[in-house]
């Protein structure tokens, strides 16, 4: 890993804790006349003093939905942390803690895990949090007929009970040891009940842009391409952990390099998904912090098995020969990579290293000519229009060109992309990044590589089934041991590396930059960028 100034790392994670001088002046004016100019310069200078308590965050593009059932990106999920809270979370070292939660535990048989709640939280609306909110949310999420983009995440749920107002259980049809995992992601937190009732009595009210929940920050506004706008909650239940900003403003930039000018400039104070080719030249920057580390997620492309050209393993097996992954990683990300050495990162717990498809270029075209492809093939491979989803597309493009496979590359959108992906409209070849926010298997493996998980509004885009990939993910989760677990995911990675699905491209490193008079803003390897606790000086 490279050295950077004022990098702290650990295995899993790195914390950005940076103290600087208050830099706040202050006049007294004790002039009680009105007229305009004199009150001028004070206004100014409150409103100034203002703007340098709102943080400006930079993001690859823009939200999806502010509904955290309702959305699969970590952008989406960048925006509603600030505004939504769950009955459990993960600390810096993605260990479990709780929430709203006060404490939990399973039963004997991992079928039930019951919640004892904290009191006297209340959304941003004013209505109480409690044990009817938990089930109204989960029984909401779950009906299909909702059609939530997170009701599959759920399916392990058969029940939710309330014990009483501030007790409830969450039953599983079998036995799941993830489901303390599963309940500290971003889908698990909750919106207000009202919210619910509104969406049930019009179908049209739109949920996606109506986030009420329970976190220091709320919704203010949301303008399509130019930011979603937060404001500290003045009612926020946990007065030990009021926010230090007075508000959080999201601002989506496709575009790398006018990402990196606005940092430089001071127009943002944070830079999430920093493209690695930068970190050199702002960790140089004065007045800048950059930071890189290990990150949970991974690139790949994945294959539609719709397609019969991808049914064929010596096909799927063939790509991943053709592209050479140290240069990708060497001309794309500058280096801060790995090569995917399975289908999950190595900081993910379950991961078990697979031997890689080392480059050779004359290894695939014979595997094209024995499955009858001697002259190749024409593909279309999407990605995100956003700038590094297309230089690992055009690099791979390149790079399979070689192999005699002619690929046109499509930029969309993330949304655009999200919604042709989950309904199947024509995908042939896409560049995808999979991170498991519950930092487990399970949710690195079964939303991609399950048989249940395939469109529509699953992620398992490419159609891949395996019935013993199946079998196993179900022994995995209802094993009593971690050993039990590890021996059962390992089985299934093993599987999908052979069977080659996707072309496992690399692990990148996150890496993130921020003005240094911001303070206490933490990266979890996730990909988790919080900014609920930072403070401008």
């Amino acid at each position: 890993m490279k050295a950077l100034k004022q990098k702290k790392l650990s295995r899993m994670i790195f914390l950005l804790l940076i103290a600087m001088s208050v830099l706040v002046g202050c006049t007294k004016d004790n002039s009680t006349q009105t007229n305009s100019n004199q009150n001028e310069p004070k206004k100014t200078e409150e409103q100034a003093k203002e703007r340098n308590k709102e943080l400006v965050v930079v993001l690859e593009a823009e939200p999806t939905s502010l509904d955290p059932q309702n959305s699969t990106d970590g952008n989406s999920g960048s925006v509603q942390e600030p505004i939504f809270e769950g009955l459990l979370t993960f600390d810096t070292e993605m260990k479990l803690v709780p929430a709203l939660a006060r404490n939990y535990s399973f039963n004997e048989e991992a079928t039930a895990i019951t919640f004892e709640l904290k009191e006297g939280v209340t959304f941003h609306d004013g209505t109480p949090f409690n044990a009817e909110v938990v089930k109204e949310n989960l029984d909401f999420v779950r009906n299909e007929k909702n059609g939530l983009a997170r009701a599959g995440f759920f399916e392990f749920i058969s029940e939710v009970v309330v014990d009483s107002e501030y007790k409830v259980t969450i039953k599983s049809k079998e036995p799941n040891s993830a489901m303390a995992a599963y309940m500290a992601h971003t889908a698990a937190t909750f919106k207000s009940a009202e919210e619910i009732k509104k969406k049930q009595a019009d179908a049209n009210y739109n949920l996606d842009r109506n986030p009420v929940g329970t976190g220091p920050f709320q919704f203010v506004e949301w303008r399509d391409g130019v930011h979603v706008k937060l404001k500290a909650s003045n009612n926020y239940w946990d007065k030990e952990n009021k926010p230090k900003l007075s508000g959080i403003v999201y601002k989506p930039v496709t575009e790398a390099n006018t990402r990196v000018n606005m940092l430089k400039t001071g127009e943002a104070d944070v830079v999430t998904k920093l493209p690695t080719q930068n970190v050199k030249e702002l960790s140089d920057t004065e007045g800048i912090d950059v930071f890189t580390g290990p990150s949970l997620n991974v690139f790949y492309v994945g294959m539609s098995l719709k397609h019969e050209k991808y049914k064929d393993v010596r096909v799927r097996q063939a790509l991943n020969y053709a592209v050479n992954k140290d240069q990708l990683i060497s001309q794309v990300n500058d280096g801060y990579g790995v090569v995917a050495d399975s289908a999950i990162a190595p900081g993910v717990a379950g991961y078990a290293k697979q031997e890689a498809y080392e480059y050779d270029l004359e290894k695939a075209k014979q595997l094209l000519a024995e499955a009858g492809y001697e002259k190749g093939f024409k593909a279309t491979l999407w990605t995100r229009k956003e700038t590094e989803f297309i230089a690992v597309a055009e690099n791979v493009a390149i790079q399979l060109k070689a192999a005699g496979i002619e690929v046109e590359v499509q930029a969309f959108e993330s949304g655009t992309l999200f919604d042709k992906l989950d309904n199947n409209q024509g995908t042939d070849l896409w560049i995808g990044r999979w991170s498991p926010s519950t930092g487990e298997a399970d949710w690195g493996l079964r939303p991609n590589f399950g048989s249940d998980r395939v469109p529509p509004n699953y992620n398992n885009s490419g159609f891949y089934q395996n019935k013993e990939v199946d079998q196993l993910l179900k022994k995995a989760l209802q094993a009593p041991t971690e050993d039990g677990r590890q021996e059962n995911y390992a089985k299934i990675q093993g599987i999908v590396y052979k069977e080659a699905p996707w072309i496992f491209l690399y692990v990148p490193e996150n890496a993130v930059a921020k003005r240094n008079n911001v303070d206490n803003v933490t990266i979890l390897p996730s990909d988790d960028v919080r900014v609920t606790g930072a403070e401008k000086k």
